[in-house]
């Protein structure tokens, strides 16, 4: 079975710092010009600690009400950050995403970098592909019994 590095996304990993005194609306603006749907929130050593997703930002900003010019990284940022090693398995990812109710996991490397970002339209696309496989393969098989 394929690991989750294998089927993740490529797309950019975007990061900010978690002090760096960014607001809601920068991030908005980040994720719009990086055409992304979270962000990783990083520390000063670069080591992740948070995600903030688009869900987080309807949550956290536009059902406050206040201004997205006024709200911070940190106030908005979903932590513990629910990570998963590149190595395992597309089975595990998806059971920790269904455990922890979320739609995004952090892919790690042994030395604890950031390797990228898996969604749970990653795992969705991974699984039609192999059921799109699976359709051809019998459907091949059947053209050659119906042959013979």
């Amino acid at each position: 079975m394929s690991t989750v590095n294998e089927i993740a996304s490529r797309k950019e990993i975007v990061t900010i710092t978690a002090d760096s005194g960014k607001t809601a609306y920068e991030v908005a603006d980040l994720m719009r010009r990086n055409r992304v749907g979270s962000i990783i929130v990083i520390d000063k050593k670069r080591q992740p600690m948070g995600i903030i997703t688009e869900r987080d930002m309807v949550k956290r900003v536009c059902l406050k009400n206040v201004a997205s010019s006024r709200i911070k990284v940190e106030e908005i940022m979903s932590t513990p950050l629910i990570t998963i090693m590149s190595y395992d398995s597309i089975e595990t990812a998806s059971r920790v995403m269904t455990k922890n109710k979320i739609k995004r996991l952090i892919i790690l490397e042994a030395d604890n970098r950031i390797a990228g970002v898996l969604s749970a339209s990653d795992i969705t696309k991974h699984l039609a592909e192999i059921l799109l496989d699976d359709h051809n393969q019998y459907r091949s098989l059947r053209f050659a019994v119906d042959l013979s």
